[in-house]
């Protein structure tokens, strides 16, 4: 199933026949966002989504390129989740400084010491 790949052999042709070929399309980050803040009661959540997404795609660029970052939907969906559980906990922040204190929060610890300033710089 993975050409190329060590230790596994190609299909047969007449096992291929039997399977339809799938195309994988790369996920609008931006759209699970916005759908995901509505859904925990963030009412400024198109202008949130934009903000999250636009960061991670800066984060991803311009940081440095370590094997343990992840910019991907597995990291943007446990900042949403974090995210509603704080909004939740806390009605009397704006929800901007609740999405960024989650994003800062979440985010701090995986970073090595010199991309600290340039998250924070993107952050801001």
């Amino acid at each position: 199933m993975n050409p190329g790949y060590a230790g596994r052999t190609e299909l047969p042709e007449s096992v291929k026949a039997l399977f339809r070929p799938v195309t994988c399309i790369k996920p609008d980050l931006e759209l699970i966002c916005l759908i995901s803040l509505f859904s925990d009661g963030f009412l400024t959540a198109k202008v949130l989504a934009k903000k999250m997404t636009v960061l991670y795609k800066l984060a991803e660029e311009q940081l440095s390129k370590q094997c343990h970052y992840d910019w991907g939907l597995r990291s943007l969906n446990s900042v949403l989740r974090m995210a509603g559980v704080m909004k939740r906990a806390s009605e009397d922040l704006p929800e901007a400084v609740v999405l960024m204190r989650v994003l800062r929060d979440m985010n701090f610890p995986k970073f090595v010491f010199e991309d600290v300033p340039l998250f924070l710089g993107l952050i801001k």
